[in-house]
């Protein structure tokens, strides 16, 4: 065969192709679409992942979710068939599902259906593992983010939700954050969250509305619940108790989150003034807030708890 006649065959990330500049994988951020390749390791991925869940569903289940008498696999497929594929999943007695069974008609979504749709059909098989079972929640995202990093697709789970947030701090700001104590905070973050990763209808004004109430949340709890509560007020309680913090640090901290109370609209009334708040700002903000919130809980519980 002529030289020229070849065709590339296989893509290998890392390889000696990719190394000498022969036919790359991708190397772009995938947000709009996903390429054959990152589809194929997406199905292969979530079929080993269920795989293993089912061959251990004893140790896995959920024993308050489901009908005793069927297997959590079967639990699965009808919720799944009801959900999202939106049929009848109506058995006669006696009868089960079977994952495997179901799982071409899963992997023709992740192989032909648009980008999104891929990704609804993770978050609710995703969703659906945090209610059914006790340990495969967290795995699962996991498992998941790092195929996603991997493949350098531009989105990440984060505390349940799928969010365009690739940098590993920012993650980790706030998947801490919506995972606090302090309910109050803990609510408004995951509201937040919510507004940030709605596809179809974000809300980037409220994203930074919840996450300003998370930080004026924890004020709250660390001044008392007075309507006076400000982030300062908050530092200079648990200064007077013991908390030492550089001068800088306390007048940057404070200066970012004024910037969240007035950009944009976020503190006029609706209407008054229309939001021209974007993306990274809503994305900024709300990394911001939750490392205040992620700063001052645990210092009220070495400095301001006991006097409070």
């Amino acid at each position: 065969m002529d030289k020229a006649e070849r065709k590339s065959m296989i893509k290998v990330r890392g390889g000696f192709s990719e190394d000498m500049g022969f036919n790359p994988c991708n190397t772009q951020p995938q947000t709009s679409e996903f390429d054959n390749r990152t589809r194929t390791f997406i199905s292969n991925k979530l079929y080993d992942f269920l795989q293993i869940t089912f061959e251990h569903e004893t140790e896995m289940r959920n024993l308050h979710y489901g009908s005793s008498d069927q297997n959590l696999s079967t639990v699965f497929c009808k919720d799944l068939i009801q959900n999202v594929f939106t049929d009848n999943n109506h058995l006669p007695v006696g009868h089960q599902y079977n994952w495997e069974n179901l799982y071409s008609r899963i992997e023709k979504v992740i192989m032909e259906a648009p980008y999104n749709e891929v990704l609804d059909l993770l978050w609710y098989i995703c969703y659906w593992l945090s209610i059914a079972t006790h340990k495969c929640f967290n795995i699962f995202q996991k498992w998941f983010n790092d195929l996603f990093e991997k493949e350098y697709v531009g989105y990440r789970f984060v505390a349940g939700k799928i969010v365009p947030i690739t940098d590993k701090i920012e993650m980790q700001e706030i998947e801490e954050a919506c995972q606090t104590p302090f309910e109050g905070a803990r609510i408004q973050l995951q509201k937040a969250l919510g507004f940030l990763s709605d596809r179809e209808h974000p809300d980037y004004k409220n994203c930074v509305k919840e996450s300003i109430s998370a930080v004026e949340s924890v004020c709250e709890t660390i001044v008392g619940s007075d309507n006076g509560a400000t982030l300062g007020k908050a530092v200079k309680h648990l200064e007077e108790h013991g908390l030492k913090i550089h001068s800088s640090l306390r007048e940057g901290i404070s200066k970012l989150y004024g910037y969240a109370c007035d950009q944009g609209g976020v503190r006029h009334g609706e209407g008054e003034v229309e939001s021209t708040v974007t993306f990274e700002e809503a994305k900024l903000m709300m990394v911001t807030c939750s490392a205040i919130v992620n700063y001052l809980v645990p210092e009220y519980g070495k400095y301001g708890a006991e006097n409070a």
